[in-house]
């Protein structure tokens, strides 16, 4: 049975893209220009966040960008990594997103869930350092809302992974009062050594990011089952590079030292770290941009939906190997384009209908009044466009 407005657009609130999604966060629909705290906590129910304080073109970290996305006409989340900088005081973004869609007791909660996104680096990017975080999922118990404080209280975990020397990937865990865990290094990084060193700025394993144009990232987490010590943190990037950690941290996740961890935060950390500025800190300004957060219940793989592996740019795609997209976002002359033919209906901010037809065009000209509309293409959640 085809959902209602209302509960959809409730749903579109919160944040999710389609019936697949646990979440979804797409930056289309946000204003061009620098973010600010102020702007991402209007946006998102967040408790934490660094990076993201208005400045001037030259001192702002966090941007969003029309004239970069994986989709056509789309827009990403911009991140600067200064000049001799490190760590989230002075570098990138750091800020973790409740997943709120699905309530008990106000907290989603899930044993088992996938994080799907896309990230492009500058070209000027420097992988002759050695390092920094990558987004990811995190969690903390049921009865915490803010996941500051719950790191203070020791209850909080965060299933990371970083970028290393030569665009190689690292899993990276942090379980507070979890048992002793030391991984090998063969055990943490994807692929296979490349060279050998001594130390983590040294040896360089596979590079899978280093190479030019966006890449999907895509991570599973799954805590035990049954006593069965069967927990694992796996990835794959752009579609097929695949490797896994056999997570034993999340095995008897739930204890008396841990108590009901969960995942139900969504970590977008994009930041330098390390501590010596000649091995972590860039020598220039640095870029990386994000975007199509896709959390899900099953195996996501967008890698496959976009031509060439988001090699899209706002003039040239394949109608069939895209999700439908909806362009320019924001409209100044209430045309939108899609990228495939497809049943849409236009509805308003209330939920009302407005007019409805078929084809690859909408428009909403006659509609003088400015503001947010939502377009539901087939039996699709809806999306938020905003004609200006």
């Amino acid at each position: 049975m085809k959902p209602t407005i209302p509960l959809l657009l409730a749903l579109f609130l919160c944040g999710i893209g389609s019936a697949q999604d646990v979440y979804h966060l797409s930056f289309d629909n946000l204003s061009s220009g620098s973010y600010s705290h102020d702007e991402l906590k209007s946006d998102f129910p967040i408790a934490y966040s660094k990076g993201f304080d208005r400045g001037t073109p030259d001192t702002d970290r966090a941007y969003i960008d029309p004239n970069e996305s994986v989709n056509p006409g789309g827009k990403s989340l911009k991140v600067r990594f200064p000049k001799g900088k490190l760590k989230t005081a002075d570098s990138g973004v750091d800020m973790r997103i409740p997943l709120m869609n699905t309530f008990k007791d106000n907290f989603y909660q899930s044993e088992d869930l996938y994080l799907s996104y896309w990230i492009k680096f500058s070209d000027n990017f420097q992988f002759d350092k050695c390092g920094g975080k990558l987004p990811s999922l995190g969690g903390t118990s049921l009865n915490t809302s803010d996941m500051e404080r719950s790191e203070m209280n020791q209850d909080a975990w965060k299933g990371r992974i970083m970028w290393r020397k030569g665009g190689s990937i690292q899993f990276y865990m942090e379980v507070p009062n979890g048992p002793d865990w030391s991984p090998t290094d063969e055990e943490r990084f994807w692929g296979n050594k490349t060279k050998d060193g001594s130390g983590i700025c040294n040896f360089e394993y596979q590079s899978y990011l280093a190479s030019k144009g966006w890449h999907n990232i895509e991570l599973h987490y799954k805590f035990e089952s049954n006593g069965q010590n069967n927990g694992l943190f796996e990835g794959w990037v752009d579609g097929s590079n695949y490797d896994v950690m056999n997570a034993s941290v999340f095995n008897n996740y739930q204890n008396p030292t841990r108590p009901n961890i969960t995942i139900n935060r969504l970590l977008i950390s994009a930041f330098l770290g390390g501590s010596d500025i000649n091995d972590y800190a860039p020598t220039e300004d640095i870029f990386a941009w994000f975007d199509e957060f896709r959390v899900s219940k099953t195996r996501i793989n967008e890698y496959s939906k976009y031509a060439g592996g988001g090699t899209l740019s706002n003039t040239n795609f394949n109608d069939n190997a895209i999700t439908n997209a909806i362009y320019p976002v924001p409209s100044s002359d209430g045309i939108f384009n899609l990228s495939k033919s497809a049943d849409w209906t236009v509805y308003d901010l209330l939920g009302k209908k407005l007019l409805s037809g078929s084809g690859k065009k909408i428009q909403l000209a006659s509609y003088s009044s400015k503001g947010i509309y939502f377009i539901q293409l087939d039996d699709n959640a809806p999306q938020r466009v905003i004609l200006k």
